[in-house]
């Protein structure tokens, strides 16, 4: 008996010791694909072409899935979904006094969760009411074991949203954390750019907003690498209590949930970035902001942005933010959007020989030599700054000359009458035929990355919809530009 229990001890330390080589060595792997992740973010140059960047997304994309890999448990534990916890997280918020009478959540078409009236709402009445302490902030991070991680790391002194994400990760690994019942309603995945494959991002072209999507992902991709390294490298307790639960995995979904669920509330003594339970259920529409954070009564309130009849969805205005910002940062489009607006890239070739003339006239102004310019899907939807541009990329060297004379040239900025009196009517034609020529060609790309397929994945559907809005502000700004052209004079010629 004794040498048979012998054999068991044996057996056991034996597969211990290769258990913790196995995973000393994955240990290994893990730090060389970090290492080189962070290098290969770190070294990316914004000047190249539109190609360059795209190769250097997936190089970016290669090394992650090789991460991800390894960072992969090797058991995937059942999570309750997030219908299941809604009950314990609604008890919780009664415990902690949050009001919400006339108020449930419930599913809804397009949606997932969101909250839906059991009663009549007439426009500016109370909805929710949600104390200060239920919410999770940047604030209670600070005052948490995580503040000495803060302290010490200048990426976290200066970008809250990062040291909420990172709060909310710590959180989330704490059986008895205060906001568990919370943790337990919000989404597993999002559908922000961060879960996109390479094939779902590639259909965003011609949109200008693929540049924006490559540029985060390299950005969220170098936080992680960066972060990795220090919470394996820093000797402070609360970095220990990271390692275990750093993966990419992680840290995308807690990021997601930042970027969607964030908001700023002004407390007496500063302002800070929060979480905001059962508010930041409400879906978006168009209205007016009718939030704000009460500083007498320390809580968050919540006013009917109009009129709500029973069995209504319950909705909230995000502000005024274009479809590229809320495809980007919330994973959604609103197709009825009034403050949508489209950016087109419009630079000074480096061969033009009035580079230097017009690059200092647009510094006058406070403009760049190359920059991005909105188009606005709105009666007007030439912005002042692209009025600006386009007149002085049109310009002759007399004109140059002229307007290179002013103190202020503020007139090729304004769309006045009497400002286009002194442009004059020859370099505002040439000006805007060569705009509508440039949104005519981006119109052509566009109908040639159409999408076709009937049965579309959350993620294609967004993209599908966020290039249909931008083709109907190109449509807008053509009708538009075609206007201004036909009421222009026609000048004699001597």
């Amino acid at each position: 008996m004794g040498r048979k229990s012998s054999s068991k001890q044996n057996t056991k330390k034996n597969s211990s010791k290769e258990g913790s080589k196995y995973e000393q060595q994955k240990r290994k792997e893990l730090a060389v694909l970090v290492d080189k992740l962070l290098k290969l973010t770190s070294i990316f140059q914004a000047t190249v072409t539109p190609a360059k960047s795209w190769e250097h997304y997936l190089e970016i994309e290669s090394l992650l899935k090789q991460i991800q890999n390894i960072e992969a448990p090797k058991t995937k534990s059942e999570t309750p979904s997030r219908e299941s916890n809604i009950e314990e997280f609604l008890k919780w918020l009664n415990e902690n006094e949050a009001q919400y009478e006339g108020v449930e959540i419930a599913s809804f078409k397009g949606y997932d969760l969101g909250l839906k009236a059991t009663k009549d709402f007439k426009e500016g009445s109370l909805m929710l009411t949600i104390p200060r302490k239920v919410m999770m902030s940047e604030q209670d991070a600070r005052e948490s074991i995580l503040g000495k991680f803060i302290e010490v790391d200048p990426l976290l002194q200066n970008m809250p949203n990062i040291t909420l994400a990172l709060f909310l990760l710590m959180e989330k690994s704490k059986p008895d954390s205060f906001w568990a019942p919370y943790i337990a309603v919000l989404p597993e995945r999002y559908s922000t750019i961060l879960y996109f494959t390479p094939d779902e991002l590639a259909e965003l072209k011609p949109s200008p907003v693929l540049e924006s999507s490559l540029k985060l992902y390299r950005s969220i991709a170098r936080q992680y690498a960066y972060f990795y390294m220090k919470i394996h490298t820093l000797d402070l307790p609360v970095v220990k209590n990271l390692q275990d639960i750093f993966t990419f995995e992680n840290y995308r979904w807690a990021v997601s949930t930042v970027m969607t669920r964030q908001n700023n509330i002004s407390l007496s003594h500063a302002d800070t970035t929060a979480f905001i339970p059962l508010w930041d259920m409400c879906n978006h529409q168009h209205g007016k902001i009718t939030t704000d954070f009460n500083k007498e009564l320390s809580r968050g309130e919540c006013f009917a942005l109009r009129d709500f009849a029973a069995g209504e969805q319950l909705f909230i205005f995000y502000g005024a933010r274009p479809n590229s910002d809320l495809f980007l940062h919330n994973g959604f489009v609103y197709p009825d959007n009034q403050y949508d607006s489209l950016s087109l890239c419009l630079g000074i070739s480096s061969e033009d020989p009035r580079r230097a003339a017009r690059r200092a006239l647009l510094a006058r102004l406070g403009l760049g030599g190359a920059a991005h310019y909105p188009l606005y899907a709105a009666a007007a939807p030439v912005s002042a700054e692209l009025r600006a541009f386009v007149r002085i990329f049109c310009m002759e060297e007399e004109d140059l000359t002229k307007w290179s004379s002013h103190n202020v040239p503020s007139e090729l900025v304004s769309s006045e009458p009497s400002s286009a009196e002194a442009v004059g009517a020859a370099l505002d034609r040439k000006a805007y035929n060569y705009l509508m020529t440039r949104c005519k060609l981006l119109k052509t790309l566009y109908a040639r990355s159409k999408t076709e397929e009937k049965e579309l994945s959350l993620h294609r559907n967004n993209v599908k919809l966020l290039k249909e809005c931008e083709v109907r502000i190109l449509d807008g700004a053509i009708k538009y530009l075609q206007g201004v052209i036909d009421s222009l004079p026609v000048e004699e010629t001597k």
